[in-house]
């Protein structure tokens, strides 16, 4: 590996795919010095948060950390992300570093846009705080990196990610943690809507080869299948030999699906091949059984 490196900083190493990217980091490459900085120890939302000796240009870092929807999708919220965005961009004008990624999301696109072809030049039109959150911080990145000290900033678009550990309800991972309690999963509707959804192992594959390797681009992190939230759970009902109960709920927004292109991404990595769902589903419910999740 070149040398150009010898320290990963990752903000929001405590979270689901903090945990998995830290770990996965650590095991393939005990030569570099991989730093977790999360609350309560580094608050990036304080003017104060002490992050100016993690930075320098033979630094790598991975921006994970944003008060998620599930935390409330509100002008709060959306203030204390772009602040966390906003403190981080002071310190990269005075302190370059290395590679910056981002961890966005697929909300930038809007959520209840139909489309089953989205890609990187898809119109961004958020209609959550979050999601508009998340666009501010991409822009306000992209500014701060491009002042030509040489720091290349990959911004990633994520659809749903999930695997072990994750907490999401309305997700693969919660859908299994519910069947396997035997209680009743609630759908929106008939389930029938179409999502495309990312195995947080292939997450972390794909982080680490934008480490080692010099970028400048905005990517969807995407496998370009998307499935109903119905299959996922026709395919734990034959992962877990089980019929699984569920409850349809009224919907509170009109239908839309969503199919993302990953043509952008396979142009920087031509050999990346995602996990199959039944496989990542699998490995899932492994891990929920085994109290390793």
């Amino acid at each position: 590996m070149p040398n150009e490196i010898d320290r990963i900083v990752i903000f929001g190493h405590t979270g689901f795919i903090g945990r998995h990217l830290e770990r996965f980091l650590k095991e393939k490459h005990p030569e570099l010095e991989i730093i977790g900085a999360s609350l309560p120890s580094v608050d990036l939302t304080k003017d104060s948060a002490p992050v100016k000796g993690l930075f320098g240009m033979k630094t790598a870092v991975i921006m994970l950390s944003a008060l998620k929807r599930e935390h409330g999708d509100n002008l709060d919220n959306f203030l204390k992300n772009v602040k966390m965005a906003v403190n981080v961009c002071k310190q990269i004008e005075n302190n370059p570093v290395k590679r910056f990624i981002y961890f966005s999301s697929a909300a930038v696109y809007g959520e209840d846009v139909q489309n089953l072809s989205i890609n990187e030049d898809s119109p961004v039109t958020p209609t959550t705080y979050y999601g508009i959150a998340k666009h501010s911080c991409e822009r306000l990145l992209r500014k701060a990196t491009g002042s030509g000290k040489g720091s290349a900033l990959t911004i990633l678009r994520p659809p749903i990610i999930y695997g072990p550990g994750d907490n999401s309800g309305y997700s693969p991972s919660g859908f299994a943690k519910t069947a396997m309690r035997g209680e009743t999963i609630k759908l929106w509707g008939d389930g029938t809507e179409k999502r495309e959804f990312i195995f947080v192992e292939d997450v972390a594959r794909a982080v680490e080869k934008l480490v080692l390797n010099n970028h400048d681009c905005t990517l969807n992190l995407a496998s370009g299948k998307s499935y109903t939230f119905a299959e996922i759970i026709d395919e734990l009902s034959k992962l877990t030999n089980s019929e699984i109960k569920v409850e349809s709920r009224k919907r509170t927004k009109e239908k839309a699906d969503h199919g993302f292109e990953n043509t952008a991404l396979l142009k920087v990595f031509p050999e990346f091949s995602f996990t199959p769902l039944s496989e990542g589903l699998k490995k899932t419910i492994d891990a929920i059984k085994g109290g390793t999740e």
